[in-house]
C-alpha cells in the first residue's frame, strides 16, 4: 500500500516532464569480495560484469536498472527495480547449528530514488520495498559522496546510513520458534535498525575509453543485526576492482 502511494507521486512527477540529456554507456568487468555476516559463512569472491547505462529515459546501474522521472543534470527522481543479492544458504555453513535455519533469498526491491549534484559533492535518499512479497521489508537510505580529481584519477570518498524495517531483518536476521527448535539457537525477532557506512571509491583513466576502478566499502551492523545468533560479526567489508570501457 505504502508503494502503491509513492507511485502515484512519481506519475504526477513524471507528467511535469524533464529535459533531454545526453546517452552515456559503460561496461566493466571486475571481482568482488563480500565478506558474510553470517556465522560458519566464508566470504564470496564474485566475477561481476557491470553494465552502466543513462540514457534520456532509461537508466541501468549494476542491479538496478529503471526510468528517470526527472532528470537535468544537477536534481534526479528515479523510479526502478534493484536485485539485493543478499541470501544465506544453510547447507553452505561451516557451523552445524546454522546448517539446521531455513535459508534467506534473493529478493527485488521497488525503489524511488533522489540525486543532488553540486559543486559541494552528491546526496542521495532512496526508499525500496520488497516487491516479491518474500519478506515484505522496507530499507530507506541516505548517503554524501564528494569527488576528488587529481588528473586522471578521481577518488570518491562516501558515508551514509541505510535504515531496514523490522520485517526485513526478521526475514534475513531472525530465527523462528521452529528454527530454534531445530538448530538450538536462540529464538530471535528482530526489531528495525539503522547501520552507518563508509565506503571510497577510485578511478583510474588509462585513455579516453579505458579506465580501472576499485572500490571498498565498510558497514557497520546496526545493534538488531549485530545481536541476532546468526551473526558472529559487527562490521561487514566489501572490496572490488576492474576494468572499465566508456563509449
Amino acid at each position: 500500500m505504502r508503494f502503491r502511494t509513492l507511485l502515484l507521486v512519481a506519475a504526477a512527477v513524471l507528467l511535469l516532464g524533464k529535459p533531454a540529456l545526453a546517452q552515456r554507456l559503460s561496461l566493466s568487468a571486475g571481482v568482488f569480495s563480500v565478506q558474510s555476516e553470517y556465522r560458519g559463512s566464508d566470504a564470496r569472491v564474485l566475477p561481476m560484469p557491470v553494465v552502466h547505462y543513462e540514457g534520456d529515459r532509461f537508466f541501468l546501474k549494476n542491479t538496478e536498472a529503471g526510468v528517470w522521472l526527472w532528470n537535468d543534470g544537477v536534481q534526479k527522481i528515479s523510479l526502478g527495480a534493484t536485485l539485493l543479492p543478499q541470501y544465506f544458504r544453510a547447507s553452505k555453513s561451516d557451523d552445524p547449528a546454522m546448517k539446521r535455519l531455513d535459508n534467506r533469498n534473493i529478493i527485488v526491491l521497488g525503489t524511488l530514488g533522489y540525486e543532488l549534484n553540486t559543486s559541494f559533492g552528491s546526496l542521495r535518499a532512496k526508499a525500496s520495498g520488497d516487491i516479491t512479497g518474500t519478506s515484505d521489508g522496507f530499507l530507506a537510505s541516505i548517503d554524501y559522496a564528494y569527488p576528488l580529481n587529481a588528473g586522471p584519477l578521481t577518488v570518491i570518498p562516501t558515508g551514509g546510513v541505510l535504515f531496514s524495517s523490522a520485517n526485513f531483518n526478521d526475514y534475513y536476521y531472525g530465527i523462528s520458534r521452529g528454527e530454534s527448535v531445530r538448530s538450538g539457537l536462540s529464538r530471535y525477532s528482530p526489531d528495525a535498525s539503522a547501520t552507518p557506512f563508509l565506503g571510497v571509491s577510485a578511478d583510474y583513466a588509462l585513455s579516453d575509453h579505458w579506465s580501472l576502478f576499485a572500490s571498498w566499502k565498510i558497514t557497520f551492523l546496526g545493534k538488531e543485526i549485530k545481536d541476532s545468533p546468526m551473526v558472529d560479526r559487527s562490521t561487514q567489508h566489501i572490496f572490488g576492482g576492474g576494468l572499465t570501457y566508456s563509449f
